[in-house]
């Protein structure tokens, strides 16, 4: 009978941290986010939209209203850059998501003007 209540008082002792087990994990978690923002280093051909990035060797070109990218341009394309780009950084793995404001602010830079850096968001 006493081997009974050891293993009845075993029993409901182990169903009570079952239950109070999920409610201390609850409250004792930490949730921590962390945002990184990095810049990526892009050589821009504004007169032919034309972006590259030195460090992953992929160009970004826009043709027919939609970006492509590759390793390589285009046949076409590739005379375009072997002068004239403008170095600068963005905080984005794809320069055409901030397109618009490159436009705006190096459109007319060419390769000899300023080196320029900025961390665009």
């Amino acid at each position: 009978m006493n081997m009974q209540r050891k293993l009845t008082s075993a029993a409901l002792l182990a169903m009570g941290f079952a239950v109070a087990a999920p409610a201390l994990a609850d409250t004792d978690t930490t949730v921590t986010t962390v945002t990184k923002t990095s810049k990526h280093h892009y050589v821009y051909y504004g007169d032919h939209q034309i972006y590259f990035a030195p460090e992953t060797k992929t160009y970004y070109w826009e043709t027919d209203g939609a970006w492509k990218s590759g390793t390589e341009l285009p046949s076409e394309r590739r005379t375009y850059v072997t002068a004239g780009g403008v170095e600068l950084d963005l905080d984005t793995d794809h320069p055409y998501e901030r397109n618009e404001w490159v436009v705006k602010h190096y459109r007319d830079k060419h390769d000899g003007d300023e080196k320029h850096e900025h961390d665009n968001r």
